[in-house]
């Protein structure tokens, strides 16, 4: 056989061996990741368009998080976000929008707003939804420009909302029925609390509160996560107990200030 037809079939199997790996990739739906204690099974899938990932947790407690990435947009860059939150027993729904950049945070705030909008009869569609979630403990949890889409919007099947460093967008924000978080950063120069965060606290309902990170950025800290897990085990997994992180939070050293403002307190933390 001569050299010609030596690299003539070698690049042939290359081909075949590249077009197998992409049709098993395509036909791969399914990820399993062994996160330290607990064990996520990643379902990939699509709804009306909307490209999703589902973090479903091996000690799910029945709580759904949506999740709303910042301007990036797509999906792969809430890997991190989800794995925390399915660690602690959150069923996580990240999804795809457009990218954009922070001249276009308006529009980008509209797009996730509407990914959210199309997913939500899906997640309360027990008959398709791929997992058997509680429907009294679904919240939505948004970061950055997917934080301000978590405020613009007000859906009475939502236990609670959390906006992690919310990028302000003037007239962006809807009367809340739920609880609402605030997390944000004193040394976030992308979206200052004192110009975002804060001006969405005070444009919000009653059954608020906001919590400023020290020395933290456009990011999220191990005071925000305890925060913020906090904040779910209180309002969608009903831990009483949790109650106490979140109202001892002024005397935490690593968080520069908090307000709070909720309308009830149930009589048993009382």
């Amino acid at each position: 056989m001569n050299t010609k037809k030596l690299a003539g079939l070698f690049f042939g199997f290359l081909l075949v061996c590249g077009i197998l790996t992409i049709v098993l990739y395509t036909l791969s739906d399914i990820e399993e990741v062994d996160a330290s204690d607990s064990f996520i099974k990643v379902i990939t899938s699509s709804y009306s368009g909307v490209s999703y990932d589902l973090y479903c947790p091996s000690n799910f407690s029945g709580s759904l998080v949506i999740f709303a990435g910042g301007i990036l947009g797509h999906k792969q860059y809430c890997t991190g976000w989800a794995t925390i939150l399915a660690q602690e027993g959150h069923g996580v729904l990240t999804f795809s929008t457009p990218q954009e950049d922070l001249d276009n945070v308006p529009r980008y705030l509209n797009n996730s707003k509407n990914n959210i909008q199309t997913l939500l009869p899906f997640v309360f569609d027990s008959s398709s939804f791929p997992l058997n979630i509680n429907e009294d403990s679904v919240s939505i949890v948004g970061m950055s420009g997917g934080g301000a889409a978590t405020l613009s919007l007000n859906d009475s099947r939502i236990k609670t909302s959390v906006a992690i460093c919310p990028y302000y967008i003037d007239n962006s924000i809807v009367e809340n029925s739920s609880p609402v978080l605030i997390i944000t950063g004193s040394n976030d120069y992308i979206a200052p609390s004192n110009s975002h965060g804060l001006v969405y606290y005070d444009e919000l309902n009653p059954n608020k509160m906001i919590i400023e990170q020290d020395q933290v950025g456009h990011d999220m800290s191990p005071v925000g996560w305890k925060h913020l897990i906090a904040w779910l085990d209180y309002h969608v997994n009903d831990n009483v107990s949790a109650y106490s992180t979140l109202e001892s939070a002024n005397d935490d050293p690593k968080i520069s200030f908090t307000r709070t403002d909720f309308s009830t307190i149930p009589s048993e933390v009382i």
